[in-house]
């Protein structure tokens, strides 16, 4: 277990308390988050960063913050670090309040999609170019490269692998059919699933967190990423002051079948590194892809 506190102190800050904000962390490649409370009463979030990241990458991510914070969004923009500690890089950065709903009603559903709408509009005038390490999620050939899809196939069991290989090759059909690697950019979230905004006790909007997967992309693939539902799609369109064209509309059932293939080269990069496939779950990822 890395000495947390040395961690903190390696980036000039005095730790009074670590605490984890959810268990399993400790020991995984993804990234990981600990509440942190300083010297000077501050709270904070002490977070190791997943281990594909790099500090090349990160600058990009800490670009899009610091210019969301200048907007008055309130998101985990980077008090300290990156630092490079027992092989992983490390930040603090800004504590931001409330909790995510716990149940989204449909009412809330189409208030994250204005929201969304509204965070779309804050960052189409940040041009970053091409983030380091990132690519469109509908390139398959490049994501599966960067994740080594060939190499995850070949250790499945054949029945799942020629399963994973058709899935793969509809995948990038359905890309060449609708023209998905030629939709509109913008800086995209990545994640902005409903546990990623927070609200406050009186149920107002306070924050935006988990900005790790931002990057240029298409709005079809945000609100895919997303888990898209009607209300949402409603939501975002009452708000944008550049709303959604048919063409992105269209793309969203096409991405939803590009995203399923990408949680099963996701699952197939975590097997290699965890040394074990998780065939249950792959198995039903390949049965979604086909529904």
């Amino acid at each position: 277990m890395v000495a947390l506190g040395a961690v903190v102190e390696a980036m000039g800050l005095e730790p009074v308390r670590l605490e984890p904000t959810r268990l399993g962390d400790e020991d995984s490649v993804r990234n990981g988050n600990w509440h942190l409370w300083t010297g000077d009463g501050d709270r904070h979030i002490l977070r190791r960063y997943h281990l594909l990241r790099t500090e090349e990458d990160l600058t990009y991510e800490t670009q899009v913050l610091d210019h969301l914070t200048a907007r008055g969004w309130c998101v985990p923009a980077r008090i300290a670090g990156p630092v490079r500690y027992d092989g992983r890089l490390w930040a603090v950065t800004r504590f931001v309040p409330g909790q995510p709903h716990k149940d989204e009603t449909a009412a809330q559903q189409a208030e994250r999609g204005e929201v969304l709408a509204r965070l779309h509009a804050d960052l189409s005038g940040l041009d970053l170019g091409a983030r380091p390490g990132f690519f469109q999620a509908a390139d398959l050939d490049a994501m599966g490269e960067l994740q080594g899809w060939d190499r995850g196939v070949e250790l499945l069991r054949p029945d799942l692998a020629d399963r994973a290989e058709q899935a793969m090759d509809g995948a990038k059909e359905l890309v060449r059919a609708h023209g998905l690697l030629e939709l509109p950019q913008t800086i995209v979230h990545g994640d902005f699933a409903s546990w990623n905004l927070h609200f406050g006790e009186d149920g107002r909007f306070a924050g935006v967190i988990d900005f790790d997967l931002c990057h240029p992309d298409s709005r079809a693939w945000e609100l895919v990423i997303a888990r898209v539902r009607p209300e949402l799609i409603e939501g975002y369109q009452r708000a944008a002051t550049d709303p959604l064209t048919e063409h992105e509309l269209a793309a969203i059932g096409p991405l939803r079948v590009v995203f399923r293939v990408l949680m099963v080269m996701a699952d197939l990069w975590n097997g290699r590194q965890a040394g074990r496939f998780d065939e249950v779950t792959i198995d039903r990822r390949l049965a979604a892809v086909r529904s």
